[in-house]
């Protein structure tokens, strides 16, 4: 069997298309964002901290008057009760926002098993109403620099963890 090598290139040119056309839908900033965001939760839960904090921007702020390594401190005190943890979206994200600012909203879950202060997390997480909303900042002129600047629940703000 003879293989023309026209036929090669044509198939280069569509394989070449179809990289860029998947690139190119990758990097839509609302796809960005929700995997962003479901990648923190995934490291939120491996409780790797560092990683965390690296996604966080140098002048975060949340809604218990955090910043970045107050809420750290605090997500490492309270998460450190569980012996199995996940924090997962318990619908799709939804996505907003302008090209240079975006938000993720969702309920989140927390389950997993550990001590009674992990059963009282994932029960006062459970009953609240509402949503918890992620804030991104693009952060330079790649597509995948995305920074998280906000972390925020109406009716969990002000509370403080006991």
């Amino acid at each position: 069997m003879i293989v023309r090598v026209a036929w090669l290139g044509w198939v280069a040119l569509v394989l070449l298309v179809s990289w860029a056309v998947w690139l190119f839908l990758l990097w839509q900033p609302a796809r960005q964002i929700e995997l962003h965001t479901l990648n923190l939760l995934a490291r939120a839960s491996a409780r790797d901290w560092p990683a965390v904090e690296a996604m966080m921007a140098p002048d975060y702020r949340d809604g218990w008057n955090g910043d970045r390594t107050a809420a750290i401190d605090e997500a490492r005190r309270l998460f450190s009760h569980f012996f199995a943890l996940q924090i997962v979206p318990l619908e799709p994200l939804r996505i907003t926002g302008t090209t240079d600012e975006q938000s993720a909203t969702a309920p989140i879950g927390i389950f997993g098993s550990g001590t009674a202060i992990a059963h009282e997390i994932m029960d006062e997480v459970r009953d609240v109403k509402g949503p918890f909303e992620f804030r991104w900042r693009k952060n330079g002129a790649w597509p995948w620099r995305w920074t998280l600047t906000e972390v925020r629940h109406e009716e969990l703000e002000g509370r403080r963890a006991r």
